[in-house]
């Protein structure tokens, strides 16, 4: 005999959707009831039976918080707090939304939740593809892939770097290098972005250097810094890892932090305030993108404001003792 479930995975819709056409309870946008009710039509399952279904389904949906395979090697140490923060609210949260969260690896994750929450930069068109064909809900974060329409939670970084770079200008500071990971991740691509345009306004000449955040290359990108430019003001990291790496390198060539150079991280993770000096940075605020991510998914997964949003958090300027 048909099932709800079986409703859902021919309309390809989550269950409590499929629940909300047939008892007419809940916004569902008309082509999805459409494609609800021709599935209960082909394959012969009876509406008068879905309260008994109904009364039998879960109330708690299963959903997956995706992560890629480096950065769960990246949370094995300081360079995974910014994640780590993020994963953690969600699990707070997801309660609450009436979800019940699992962590799973975005390579390997299969088709066996009511929707997925997928984190960071390496989400590129191949995991989308996978993620499309499953039909069901999903949420990035930390991440979004220009001329794609989906649902993501993203941190301003553009408005970060810009206001980060002009508050050194302002203080009289020109020879402003920026150290940069690869340039693939839509949120360093956008602090890139924002340097870049902070710069040009100041009249001044940017200045950048890519570096490995797996293989940690800073060494020779700072010695290279060094040679080909010679002593900058100022450093604004792409993040606070680059900013503390480069400090580190800095420190060992006798180089004091803020007085010779000042530096500027990114994201504010627990260590920039515990770092010697402590870190100025913009701060991304995390605990809010893993609770704005859980309730968007909710929202996906009861077929409620179905059209994609692409959500956007200020971040705050901290200024500690890394800056003049």
């Amino acid at each position: 005999m048909p099932t709800i479930e079986d409703v859902a995975k021919e309309a390809g819709v989550s269950t409590a959707t499929v629940s909300r056409v047939v008892n007419n309870s809940g916004y569902v946008s008309e082509r999805t009831k459409l494609r609800v009710w021709q599935a209960i039509k082909k394959i012969g399952y009876t509406p008068k039976e879905s309260a008994r279904v109904l009364a039998k389904h879960k109330k708690m949906y299963r959903i997956a918080v995706c992560i890629s395979e480096r950065i769960r090697k990246l949370s094995q140490d300081n360079i995974g707090q910014f994640y780590g923060v993020v994963v953690e609210s969600i699990r707070r949260a997801s309660g609450a939304c009436g979800m019940k969260p699992g962590i799973e690896l975005m390579e390997t994750v299969e088709d066996e939740y009511d929707g997925y929450i997928l984190i960071g930069a390496d989400v590129d068109l191949k995991v989308l593809k996978k993620f499309r064909s499953m039909r069901k809900p999903f949420v990035l974060v930390d991440h979004y892939i220009p001329g794609q329409v989906i649902d993501c939670i993203i941190s301003d970084g553009y408005d970060g770097a810009y206001y980060a770079v002009s508050y050194l200008i302002k203080k009289g500071l020109t020879r402003i290098v920026h150290i940069h990971a690869p340039l693939n991740a839509y949120g360093f691509r956008s602090r890139y972005d924002g340097y870049l345009a902070a710069m040009e306004h100041g009249g001044l000449m940017p200045k950048t250097y890519e570096y490995d955040d797996i293989a940690n290359n800073m060494p020779s990108v700072v010695e290279m810094m060094l040679r080909t430019y010679g002593l900058p003001h100022a450093i604004f990291a792409s993040n606070d890892i680059a900013a503390i790496r480069v400090i580190t390198e800095l420190k060992k060539k006798g180089i004091r932090i803020p007085e010779d150079v000042s530096v500027i991280g990114f994201d504010d993770i627990a260590w920039a305030e515990t770092f010697d000096p402590p870190l100025t940075t913009l701060r991304v605020f995390k605990d809010e993108m893993g609770v704005l991510a859980c309730n968007r998914l909710r929202d996906l997964i009861m077929g409620v404001n179905l059209h994609p949003v692409r959500i956007s958090l200020f971040t705050r300027f901290v200024k500690r003792k890394s800056s003049i």
